[in-house]
């Protein structure tokens, strides 16, 4: 699995008190990064995680000169990882229903972080993005347990803690 989807993981498991299950094979190669489901709310996500410091998420996905598509337009991952038919067949077999939100964590987008951006993105693309320092941030704020045993939860304290330190050195000069 991927550091970052790890991260989105941990984040439903700890925040959103969802049950996961990551890359789920689909047919045709397919693959899933994460669903999620809070059998308390009957809740249920989608998510995808396209984490690239050098690929901002764009409306419209960028090609290259001989047209290879860069993967970092909505309008491809609408396509290939929230739509394709092997994936919504899936998800059907799994949830038992098409009722569900669908999310993509990214670094950044195309214009930083604009929540009008956000906000058409997701009446044109019915997607919602998210970004991966505000799931670790909640992240940091929501560990209480020092010592965790998970390397994610672990290496998260670890950051917060040398941030707190270095503040507290900082004050003191």
């Amino acid at each position: 699995m991927e550091p970052e989807v790890h991260i989105i993981e941990r984040y439903f498991q700890l925040v959103e008190r969802a049950f996961t299950m990551t890359n789920i094979k689909c047919e045709g190669g397919k693959e899933i990064d994460l669903l999620a489901v809070d059998p308390r709310e009957g809740r249920r996500w989608h998510v995808e995680s396209r984490v690239s410091t050098t690929f901002p998420l764009r409306m419209e996905a960028t090609y290259t000169k001989d047209g290879k598509c860069h993967r970092n337009g909505l309008d491809w991952f609408k396509e290939n990882k929230f739509e394709h038919p092997s994936i919504v067949k899936k998800i059907e077999e799994l949830f038992g229903c098409l009722d569900y939100e669908k999310v993509l964590v990214v670094y950044t987008t195309e214009v930083g972080y604009d929540p009008s951006w956000i906000n058409t993105a997701y009446r044109r693309f019915g997607i919602q993005v998210w970004f991966i320092m505000d799931i670790i941030e909640t992240l940091k704020e929501q560990i209480k347990v020092v010592g965790a045993r998970d390397d994610v939860l672990r290496l998260i304290e670890l950051i917060s803690k040398t941030e707190r330190d270095r503040e507290k050195i900082f004050k003191k000069k």
